[in-house]
């Protein structure tokens, strides 16, 4: 069991890893402290059991099983249901911390430190899908290929919704309008459930779809970054 718990680990560190370096790149002149990061990537990791918690309440609500054949409403309920609990948990556990914190003074912090949040949430299911795979006796191009998969999609899915989230947050602390806020949690949410039931229902006919819908959110989280690098006025939370 301590084998498979260590190698998924490792296994699950690495994508989270990268996509981690690419987006505090995006900070590189004024990093936030090192002690923040760590705080909000550690609170993504506390939060994963309770929002875990609440998505099986969903289900029992519903009375929904997942590994039966839904209709597509039943899927559409699910996982817009399931994005609504993981954004605005992902949103309210940030925002509670990062009360505490000095350093969030920069409009480009609050979406460096939802995006920190959000990738320490996609390690635990990393590691949970990297331990799955190696229990049900998969060989390792099959872990590693499932980690590829998680990289580009559900670790960049969680990234660009917190992303979101995080521009339109730091929108509405900016100009004090809060359907800034509003507008970035729907957008969030509406990525993140979109994804799901694209994937879960139709699966790879939707690859191309869905792989074009994060790749031109992406390109939009980054004009976000430099739109908000150029701001020089403190926020005040």
């Amino acid at each position: 069991m301590a084998i498979v718990f260590t190698i998924s680990s490792i296994l699950g560190v690495v994508p989270i890893a990268l996509w981690l370096m690419f987006f505090l790149w995006q900070d590189i002149k004024k990093p936030e402290p090192l002690k923040w990061l760590l705080i909000l990537f550690g609170v993504g990791i506390l939060i994963t059991p309770l929002v875990w918690y609440g998505e099986g309440l969903l289900m029992k609500v519903l009375k929904i099983d997942l590994n039966t054949n839904l209709s597509l409403s039943s899927v559409i309920t699910v996982y817009s249901g399931i994005a609504i609990i993981e954004e605005l948990t992902k949103f309210f556990s940030a925002s509670l911390v990062l009360k505490k914190n000095k350093y969030f003074d920069e409009a480009i912090d609050v979406m460096i430190y939802l995006i920190i949040l959000a990738l320490g949430f996609g390690l635990v299911e990393n590691i949970l899908a990297a331990s799955q795979e190696i229990n049900e006796g998969n060989l390792l191009l099959s872990v590693l290929q499932t980690m590829s998969l998680r990289f580009v999609g559900a670790n960049l899915l969680h990234a660009l919704s917190s992303g979101i989230i995080g521009y339109f947050w730091a929108l509405k602390l900016m100009l004090k309008k809060n359907y800034f806020l509003y507008e970035g949690l729907i957008l969030g949410i509406l990525l993140h459930a979109v994804f799901n039931i694209a994937i879960i229902k139709f699966g790879g006919p939707a690859v191309f779809f869905v792989s074009l819908g994060l790749f031109l959110t992406a390109i939009f989280l980054l004009w976000a970054f430099d739109s908000l690098k150029t701001i020089k006025k403190p926020i005040k939370y």
